[in-house]
């Protein structure tokens, strides 16, 4: 991998970090309390994307049977 794009990459990456912890709200002086906000948080975002592909399948596959239904 080319240097340049590894240093992008990392950059990137902890860019991604610091909007995170500015969205969420999560304050790094009290570790406890931003464990639980940051659980809560990822708990959500892993109930959207859940959400969000069972609702992908569900449309791909009645697609599939109203396509070979006829």
């Amino acid at each position: 991998m080319n240097p340049s794009k590894a240093i992008l990459i990392i950059i990137f990456l902890m860019l991604l970090i610091i909007i995170f912890f500015a969205y969420t709200g999560i304050d790094a002086r009290k570790p406890e309390e931003a464990m639980y906000t940051l659980i809560e948080k990822l708990t959500e975002l892993n109930r959207a994307i859940n959400r969000m592909v069972r609702n992908l399948i569900w449309s791909i596959r009645t697609g599939i049977e109203e396509r070979f239904s006829r």
